[in-house]
């Protein structure tokens, strides 16, 4: 085997051992690729303020669906510990009610 062969298979397994083989030299393309993309896109945006307009409008409105459908699963939330406190036992309603509060009040902190 020549010198130079021997050289080349030196040099390739060097590169590997340092960037990790095909998968890291992959992924450093797709994020080229996924730069490449943006840049175009958000080129594009600027470009027409028309469309850059309905796009945030879009984005308002989404949004603002989310927050909409968040705040009905809490009043779903709500309505279920109700629901669960009167179908309690008298005799464990207070209880119930004094754990459910200490739970809220818990998540209420987490999320704060």
């Amino acid at each position: 085997m020549s010198d130079e062969i021997k050289l080349g298979r030196l040099f390739y397994s060097s590169i590997e051992d340092v960037l990790g083989g095909e998968d890291l030299i992959m992924e450093v393309a797709r994020d080229m690729i996924k730069d490449e993309i943006k840049a175009k896109v958000k080129r594009t945006i600027d470009e027409n303020p028309e469309l850059k307009a309905d796009l945030k409008n879009a984005l308002a409105e989404y949004y603002e669906a989310k927050l909409k459908q968040t705040l009905a699963a809490m009043k779903i939330a709500k309505a279920s510990v109700h629901l669960g406190l009167k179908t309690a036992p008298k005799e464990l309603q207070k209880e119930v009610t004094v754990e459910v509060e200490k739970e809220i009040n818990r998540i209420i902190d987490d999320a704060l």
